[in-house]
């Protein structure tokens, strides 16, 4: 995904809706590579075992760096319309033609038996 304009540092891309699954749903499938780890929050149940996240919109096609220009967080907001969500946001401020990465984090490599890049 490339930015078509200029991103400031902290500006929301987007919010996404995601559905949570265990992860054995998906352990033997492609999707594996394309889903988030969940740690369960203060105001949720722990469900116990492996969770994790299936994103919707762009949220599962950003790519890797190890120097990223986009981070994420997992959050629940409270109010009239209540949102479980995954919210993307810029890190620094971010130029017009510029792919828009995130960290995998090692550990995503290291379960595939892999170095991060």
């Amino acid at each position: 995904m490339f930015s078509d304009e200029a991103i400031p540092e902290g500006t929301i891309l987007e919010e996404c809706h995601y559905l949570k699954a265990p992860f054995r749903t998906v352990r033997t499938s492609p999707m594996s590579d394309y889903v988030f780890n969940i740690e369960w929050g203060p105001h949720e149940e722990d469900q116990g075992g492996e969770w994790v996240a299936i994103v919707f919109g762009f949220g599962m096609i950003y790519n890797h760096s190890q120097e990223p220009n986009v981070s994420y967080y997992r959050g629940y907001q409270r109010g009239p319309s209540p949102k479980d969500v995954f919210t993307f946001y810029a890190l620094r401020d971010i130029e017009p033609g510029e792919q828009l990465c995130i960290s995998y984090g090692e550990n995503w490599w290291n379960t595939r038996g892999q170095q991060m890049p």
